[in-house]
């Protein structure tokens, strides 16, 4: 009796040790299991060199994750000197561009505007000037948060790789001793072993392709409405929609208010309506098919347990709500296949 008991309370301990890093963990796991076959592929031409195969899969799932956050951060520094340029010369006054937007406005909006003190964009941009000023101390805090946040993320990046490199080397053996000691049947143990690998694949597949969708239709939306670097836009929206706390709003958000500000209200109001009802529609409707169609999940249970691993665990959502609702779906499947279950009651 002690020794379960000592059991338990180690697991529970061990639990709280590494609640910290479960989402490190998880996405390490992840990273190992989409980067297997590679270690696995240079095993099989050079045997018995497992440290260096894991080194490879590594370098591959680096190369993964750091290149689109390169994008990502080259792009953003881009438009911010572009603006910053702009500004400095003279050729982007924003005052000017308020007032080019408005002109386009009907005479009703404007007269609302200019009885509330609205109308002066010339002052109003001197109010706001003196109002940054004034709020440099909290922006200044506020950039020290952001900076925090971005270490905390390079961090995580970190850790993750480096839990990579063990678990990529180790991984199947650890596997195996935790399935001698787990108490579950073997055929238990191997439908929830297909299944998680099944359900991570998939959810990743097929979260790539519903990036590139949304990248493709953005590019093609933004290049309808002349936009110039459609095509470079379209890229970094595809980028930004593999990350949910961003999304593809992060390009065309900008996008739509900049050309607001430079008069064009039509575009920007069709640029607007595309991102939600459009792009945004897309992983909707194509994450529950490509993930149902791998985990033989109906498409609404996809799509519910998305959105409600979203809601409950945030980001590590999008992978743990389909992977709940499809492992309760296997171990179900199999419990009501067992031939107990389905014999009819004895008279």
């Amino acid at each position: 009796m002690a020794l379960p008991l000592v059991v338990v309370v180690l697991a529970l301990l061990c639990f709280r040790v590494f609640l910290p890093f479960l989402d490190e963990i998880l996405w390490s796991i992840v990273g190992t299991i989409l980067f297997l076959p590679v270690k696995r592929w240079y095993l099989a031409r050079n045997p018995g060199q497992e440290n260096r195969a894991a080194l490879v899969a590594l370098a591959a799932m680096s190369l993964t994750l750091l290149l689109p956050m390169g994008l990502l951060l080259a792009v953003a520094i881009d438009q911010v000197a572009a603006l910053y340029q702009g500004l400095a010369s003279g050729r982007f006054n924003p005052a000017s561009a308020l007032e080019s937007a408005v002109a386009h406005l009907p005479d009703s909006v404007r007269g609302l505007l200019a009885r509330a003190g609205l109308g002066d964009f010339e002052a109003i941009q001197s109010r706001v000037v003196a109002g940054l000023g004034r709020g440099m101390p909290a922006f200044a805090n506020q950039a020290l948060a952001f900076g925090g946040g971005v270490l905390n993320v390079l961090l995580s990046l970190i850790v993750i790789l480096y839990l990579g490199f063990f678990f990529l080397r180790d991984g199947e053996k650890l596997v195996r001793r935790m399935a001698a000691l787990a108490p579950i049947d073997a055929g238990y143990q191997a439908v929830i072993d297909a299944t998680f690998v099944t359900v991570v694949r998939a959810t990743v597949k097929g979260g790539i392709f519903v990036a590139l969708a949304q990248g493709a239709v953005g590019g093609a939306v933004l290049a309808l409405l002349g936009i110039e670097s459609w095509l470079l836009l379209g890229l970094v929206m595809a980028v930004a929609a593999l990350l949910p706390a961003v999304g593809t709003g992060l390009v065309w958000l900008p996008v739509a208010l900049y050309l607001l500000a430079t008069g064009q209200v039509i575009q920007a109001v069709i640029l607007v309506l595309c991102g939600l009802f459009v792009i945004g529609m897309v992983d909707n409707i194509l994450r529950p098919i490509l993930i149902g169609s791998e985990t033989k999940m109906p498409d609404f249970i996809v799509l519910l347990s998305t959105l409600g691993g979203v809601e409950a665990f945030g980001f590590d959502g999008l992978l743990v709500g389909p992977l709940v609702a499809a492992l309760a779906q296997a171990v179900f499947t199999r419990l009501l296949d067992r031939p107990e279950a389905a014999a009819p009651p004895a008279p």
